[in-house]
């Protein structure tokens, strides 16, 4: 993967408790390091139709640089054009991954041998 995956569930419920069954889309907010907030990308929900609605939705953002901090939230939109308040922040240092092991130096463990009184 080449970039930053976030993941959140779908909203079910308004602020005053009732069921959410006309949900649009979000907007994903970016900043890195310190930077303000502001507006990554728009994400449509096209399920209100649907029998079975979609419960967790994701998003790579593969717009970020190695070494870089960088904090998100996720808005909630209506279709009828409400939003919501921002989510949690969630924040995140891109970093290199650990190289895979060498092959060349990896051993397997031994096995144990099994003790002679089992049955």
């Amino acid at each position: 993967m080449s970039g930053i995956k976030l993941t959140w569930g779908r909203p079910t419920r308004y602020s005053g408790g009732h069921a959410m069954r006309n949900l649009g889309g979000f907007v994903i907010l970016r900043s890195e390091d310190v930077r303000p907030l502001e507006p990554l990308v728009e994400l449509p929900v096209s399920d209100q139709e649907r029998f079975s609605v979609q419960r967790e939705f994701s998003y790579i953002d593969d717009e970020t640089t190695l070494g870089h901090r960088y904090r998100y939230e996720v808005v909630s939109k209506t279709t009828d054009g409400y939003t919501s308040e921002p989510s949690n922040e969630a924040a995140f240092a891109r970093i290199r991954p650990a190289p895979p092991p060498n092959p060349e130096k990896f051993k397997l463990p031994k096995p144990k041998p099994l003790p002679n009184n089992l049955p």
